[in-house]
């Protein structure tokens, strides 16, 4: 895990350092245990490499790497099988002289060519000069764990791990994207499309490579082809294979511990593993960290069951209201983009608790519900399944222990119906549909709103792990890691092997008898407490952000007040909000107002923060 950064200078006679190097020292925070930069003056190219030594911690595995004297690469991510495809290697005679996963990958592909990336299980983000061939080959992993950013004008190409980096590009000046923008305001979504928050600044997307040519300054973008392994025996096989190959470093691993099912099935795994294999990365003890607070909806009451089984050391980190407007300013800032709730906050401070204990790498369990249907949104859709098939006496038996659910006969209903209602004419359906959005009562501007339909469970799931929803996720996970300098790993969403596994599941096996995720529940009966692994209600980093709004609300009526002026698209009725404002903060209970609420103000709080706003910002 580390932060990456690349510029090409197309006009100037030569490029300039400084810029790279100030590049690099954007995303410092990224990698604090080394930083290189390596200037190729004929091409007028610059890599830069901040490191964060996880996988052999010699000098010898500093980047940029180079190889045979015509590859150069600067590398974000961990290729978990990174052993196995090295043994390959080596009976096709290749001879390597680190113990690292990324000359792993640098020689994969001196071998394999683009075609390397169908070898690879991990997470990755990553760029290879090719001396020879004048080109620089870029690639993303299959769901996105890892960022990659670039941005391509007539006088440079750039790229980096944070979109912060290519803010020091000097022929770019920053400016919001309203389309992004509205998004956010309008549907609580990020990133929907390549380009984001900040206009002429696009994403890779997840499972694309790109090929740049350093003789035309040409480039093109193509999907790849995916990592394949043979069939397990079974999805609790599969699993232990995900984990133990994540489990591989040479640092202390700890885990994130929410007390739901993901987290507690990551955790009662490893320690499993300690007892049977002695892990070397878990062989200085096992540390578990939970974010607690002073709320109904504090969850240590559940992770302290796993800790009264595993025996691990746990670590829980208090998030109080005052504590998290400490620390927005800085929040925003690493993440680049305006936070859509106060769950981020209580994310990062897990992180950082797990520096202050000089953990290097945290497991979590994010993904699990994209991979084995743990959201109420996939009920529907399970259900229109089984109609739609012909089950109906399967139906009305899973109709029946819908209690086991995290969901309502009367959400399922409310969802078909709005299903039906998607069918008519867009401009019938989107005004019914705007007028039970809180938000389009307060916006002067709003998107047309597309309903997806879904009449196949696994389809539904599959939209969730390849498009914007996992990757909105992980997105905020590696920010808030990466703030502490932690590797985050996320064996639910990053091991295709185990996507194969589970998507080969019938709808009947990922929910039974009202019981989200129901084949992860079986698989682990004989390690978690029956309580978690029966566990209906579903939390996550939940945090109580209704009533810590009001606690502060003050804060956030006067921010409304002063700060709305910066806002230069004038999407919101600023006026009508700040009259509204106290009133809706008040009630103290998260709602779609107050979750409004939330947003306009850190939408606000990112204008000033990144200089995007209508009027100069004092210091």
């Amino acid at each position: 895990m580390c932060g990456i950064a690349g510029l090409v200078e197309k006009k100037a006679a030569n490029l300039e350092r400084a810029v790279l190097e100030d590049m690099s020292l954007k995303i410092a925070h990224r990698g604090p245990d080394g930083a290189g930069l390596q200037i190729f003056e004929p091409e007028k190219l610059g890599l830069a490499h901040r490191r964060l030594a996880i996988i052999d911690l010699s000098e010898a595995a500093a980047q940029p790497m180079n190889f045979s004297e015509r590859y150069c690469m600067v590398f974000n991510g961990e290729i978990y099988n990174y052993l196995e495809i090295k043994a390959d290697l080596e009976k096709q005679g290749c001879q390597f002289s680190t113990q690292s996963d990324a000359e792993v990958l640098l020689q994969a592909y001196a071998y394999y060519g683009e075609q390397c990336l169908s070898y690879l299980d991990g997470m990755w983000a990553f760029c290879i000069f090719d001396r020879e061939a004048q080109t620089l080959f870029c690639a993303r992993d299959p769901f996105g764990v890892k960022p990659f950013y670039f941005l391509n004008n007539d006088a440079h190409f750039g790229f980096a791990s944070e979109i912060k980096a290519l803010l020091s590009i000097p022929s770019y000046k920053a400016k919001a994207n309203p389309k992004a923008i509205l998004d956010f305001l309008a549907q609580a979504q990020i990133e929907l499309e390549a380009e984001g928050f900040f206009k002429d600044i696009f994403e890779l997307l997840p499972g694309t490579s790109l090929l740049y040519s350093l003789n035309d300054h040409s480039f093109k973008q193509q999907a790849y082809k995916t990592h394949q392994e043979p069939p397990y025996t079974s999805i609790r096989a599969a699993l232990e294979q995900t984990l133990e190959r994540r489990l591989r470093a040479d640092v202390p691993v700890g885990f994130c511990l929410s007390g739901g099912l993901d987290s507690s099935t990551l955790l009662g795994l490893a320690n499993q593993m300690q007892k049977t294999k002695n892990v070397e990365s878990l062989s200085k003890g096992i540390y578990a960290f939970t974010a607690v607070h002073d709320s109904p909806l504090d969850e240590r009451s559940w992770a302290q069951q796993m800790i009264d089984q595993t025996q691990v050391n746990w670590v829980q980190k208090e998030v109080t209201a005052p504590d998290l407007l400490s620390k927005l300013q800085d929040l925003i800032y690493h993440q680049d983009i305006p936070l859509l709730s106060c769950s981020t906050y209580a994310q990062s401070a897990v992180m950082q608790a797990a520096a202050d204990q000089k953990i290097k790498i945290l497991i979590d369990g994010q993904g699990g519900d994209e991979l084995f249907a743990g959201y109420q949104v996939f009920y529907p859709t399970f259900f229109k399944e089984l109609l739609l098939s012909g089950r109906i006496k399967r139906f009305i038996k899973e109709w029946t222990k819908l209690s086991n659910s995290p969901t309502t006969s009367k959400y399922i209903l409310k969802e078909w119906a709005q299903d039906v209602l998607s069918i008519l004419p867009n401009s019938f359906t989107n005004g019914l549909f705007k007028r039970k959005k809180v938000a389009f009562q307060y916006l002067k501007t709003t998107p047309s709103l597309k309903r997806k339909r879904y009449n196949k469970l696994q389809a539904h799931l599959k939209a969730y792990r390849e498009g914007p929803a996992l990757k909105g996720l992980l997105r905020w996970e590696d920010r808030c890691s990466m703030q502490y300098s932690i590797e985050s790993r996320t064996p639910f969403a990053d091991a295709l092997f185990l996507v194969k596994e589970v998507e080969a599941l019938s709808a009947t096996k990922l929910i039974h008898e009202g019981w989200s995720k129901h084949a992860l529940r079986q698989s682990m009966q004989a390690i978690l407490p029956e309580s978690i692994t029966w566990r209906k209600d579903k939390k996550g980093f939940s945090v109580p952000q209704g009533a810590w709004l009001k606690e502060t609300k003050t804060y956030w009526i006067e921010l409304l007040k002063t700060k709305y002026v910066l806002d230069p698209f004038d999407f919101v009725d600023w006026t009508k909000l700040q009259k509204e404002a106290p009133m809706i903060l008040d009630q103290g209970t998260e709602n779609e107002a107050q979750a409004f609420v939330f947003r306009c103000c850190a939408y606000l709080l990112w204008l000033e923060r990144f200089n995007l706003g209508k009027l100069p910002v004092s210091k």
